[in-house]
C-alpha cells in the first residue's frame, strides 16, 4: 500500500466517524473537523478553503451548520463518501497536485474539471468517446467531470460514464424534460451528484424522488435575460426553491448574457455565501469554476466539449466554441493552447 492510499485510508476512517458525531453534537463534530483538517492539510486549496470554513463557522447561528447536519442526515453515507473523496481527495488533493507537476513540465495550464455538453444524436461523441477523454483527463490529474446532459439517451450514457470512473466526481445536470419515472429506474452511481432544473415542470417532484433515494443534489437554472437576473439578484428565486433547496444552488449564464448582468449574479452569488444567508451553497457555475482552478494551479483555465466535440474555453462571460475538435488529437495536445504567461507554448 502507497503512502497516499494509506494516508486516503486514514481519512476516509475520520470522515465516517465525524458523520457519526455529527449526528450528536453537530456543532462541535464539524468545529472538530475543521481544525483536524486545518492541521493536516499540505495544499494551498485545502488550506484556503478550511480558514475561510474556519471562520464561517465561528458564527454561532450560521446556517451551514444546518446545511451540513441536513446534508449527513438525509444522504446516504456511501454515496456522501463516494462522491466526497472523489472531489476532495481524489480531484482537489492528488488530483490538483498531479496538475501542478504536470503543468510545470508542460509549460502550459490544466484544468481542474471538464465540462461536457452531451446528447444523443447522429455525429455526436460516443460512449468510447468519453471514456478516453475521461482516462486521458485521470492521466494529468483532472478527477472532476460536470455533464449537461441534453436528452434522456445521454442522462443514460452520462450515468454509465460514471459507473465505469468511481474514482472521478461527476455531476450530472439533467434536462428539464427528463420525466420522473427515469430516476426511479436509473442506477445512480455512488460517485454522481445530480442537478434538477428549477425551471422543470416537475422539478420538485424530481427532488422528492432524489430525497427518498437518499441521493446527494444540487437545485441549478440558468439564465440570460435581464428579467432571469432580476429575480435572481432579489432573492426571488432563493425563496422559492429554499425549502427544496439540496447542497447548492447553481446559477449558468447561457446564451448572449451581458458581462454587466454576469458580474451582478456573481456579486449576488459571493454576498449570499459569504454572508451566510441561506442553509445552501451559492454558485456561479462558470466564475466559481474558474476561481478553484486558481486555487489549485493559480492561472484559470476552462475547458469544455460540444456534443459533436468542438472545444469551448470561457471568454466574456460565456463559453465559446474554439474551432478545433477533441477527435482531433489527444487531449494533453489540445491543452497546449492554454499556455501559461510568459511561455510561449
Amino acid at each position: 500500500m502507497t503512502r497516499a492510499q494509506i494516508n486516503r485510508t486514514v481519512v476516509e476512517s475520520i470522515v465516517r466517524r465525524s458523520f457519526r458525531e455529527i449526528q450528536r453534537d453537530p456543532k462541535r463534530a464539524i468545529r472538530n473537523l475543521v481544525d483536524l483538517g486545518l492541521e493536516a492539510a499540505d495544499g494551498q486549496f485545502q488550506k484556503k478553503f478550511l480558514d475561510m470554513a474556519h471562520g464561517i463557522l465561528k458564527r454561532e447561528n450560521s446556517p451551514y451548520y444546518t446545511l451540513i447536519q441536513n446534508t449527513v442526515q438525509s444522504v446516504d453515507e456511501d454515496r456522501l463518501m463516494s462522491f466526497g473523496m472523489a472531489l476532495g481527495w481524489n480531484s482537489l488533493t492528488q488530483g490538483a497536485k498531479r496538475i501542478r507537476t504536470e503543468e510545470a513540465q508542460r509549460g502550459h495550464n490544466i484544468p481542474w474539471s471538464m465540462t461536457l455538453h452531451m446528447k444523443a444524436g447522429p455525429g455526436d461523441l460516443s460512449m468510447e468517446d468519453y471514456l478516453r477523454l475521461a482516462q486521458e483527463g485521470t492521466k494529468l490529474g483532472i478527477y472532476s467531470y460536470f455533464l449537461f446532459a441534453e436528452d434522456v439517451p445521454s442522462v443514460q450514457m452520462a450515468l454509465e460514464i460514471s459507473a465505469a470512473n468511481r474514482n472521478c466526481a461527476f455531476c450530472l445536470l439533467l434536462p428539464a424534460d427528463l420525466e420522473v419515472g427515469m430516476l426511479s429506474q436509473a442506477a445512480i452511481p455512488l460517485n454522481m451528484l445530480l442537478g434538477v432544473d428549477s425551471s422543470a415542470q416537475d422539478w420538485e417532484e424530481q427532488v422528492r424522488h432524489l430525497r427518498d433515494r437518499r441521493c446527494p443534489y444540487l437545485i441549478y437554472r440558468t439564465y440570460s435575460s435581464k428579467e432571469d437576473v432580476e429575480e435572481i439578484i432579489s432573492g426571488h428565486w432563493m425563496e422559492r426553491i429554499l425549502p427544496w433547496a439540496g447542497i447548492a444552488a447553481l446559477l449558468i449564464a447561457q446564451g448572449d448574457t451581458g458581462a454587466a448582468d454576469v458580474s451582478s449574479v456573481y456579486s449576488y452569488v459571493l454576498d449570499a455565501r459569504i454572508g451566510q444567508r441561506y442553509p445552501t451553497l451559492a454558485l456561479d457555475f462558470y466564475r466559481d469554476n474558474l476561481y478553484v482552478d486558481v486555487c489549485v494551479s493559480q492561472d484559470p483555465c476552462f475547458l469544455g466539449v460540444l456534443p459533436d466535440g468542438t472545444i469551448t474555453e470561457y471568454k466574456q462571460g460565456r463559453e465559446v466554441p474554439m474551432g478545433d475538435s477533441i477527435l482531433s488529437k489527444p487531449l494533453a495536445e489540445q491543452l497546449r493552447r492554454f499556455s501559461k504567461p510568459g511561455t510561449n507554448f
